[in-house]
């Protein structure tokens, strides 16, 4: 179930930045006409709170999953490394389950981090052209809808996905795999 689940989050995120994308590429296009900048201000506006509400909605699930992936890693990585007697089939099943769990978190993680960064492109430049391009009419009328705060993905609202979590991740489990498989032994 988890998979599904992991898939279906990617698809989500990768909807989102096409939307964003799209929304980027029209406003570089027609910076001038007011008319295009509404629609683009109304679809910025409804992109945003879509984006917020599956951040509310998955941020938990989207914890687990990151929370089972990692766990899996740890535990297979530890099969593996602290193990005296491995045969072949043992490895390739170990070799396996890391490469799945491997396979979740970055799919997870990384088309997170790209929305995330999507999302602060375009809200740079909305905020630019509300500055910048957009008639004072037209800015106190639209600038109510869109909202200029943050709405990104997160773990459980825990932590914003960003770069730096995917980097942090793998040396957590390099660290607890280190501290657990020297528990035991004597020296």
């Amino acid at each position: 179930m988890t998979s599904v689940f992991v898939i279906y989050y990617s698809l989500i995120c990768r909807v989102i930045r096409l939307l964003f994308g799209h929304l980027l590429d029209r406003f570089h296009r027609h910076p001038q006409l007011t008319e295009e900048c509404r629609n683009l201000l109304e679809s910025c506006g409804e992109i945003t709170k879509s984006m917020r509400k599956i951040g509310e909605d998955l941020s938990f699930p989207t914890f687990a999953a990151v929370i089972v992936s990692m766990g899996g890693l740890l535990w297979a990585g530890y099969k593996i490394a602290f193990r005296k007697y491995v045969t072949d089939n043992y490895f390739v099943s170990q070799v396996c389950t890391i490469s799945g769990c491997l396979t979740f978190q970055l799919l997870i993680m990384i088309p997170a981090c790209m929305t995330n960064e999507m999302e602060i492109k375009a809200r740079n430049t909305v905020k630019y052209y509300l500055k910048c391009k957009i008639s004072h009419v037209l800015r106190e009328t639209k600038f109510k809808e869109v909202d200029p705060k943050e709405s990104n993905l997160t773990l459980w609202k825990i932590y914003v996905l960003d770069r730096s979590l995917l980097i942090t991740s793998f040396g957590t489990l390099l660290t607890c795999g280190i501290l657990i498989g020297t528990l035991g032994e004597e020296s």
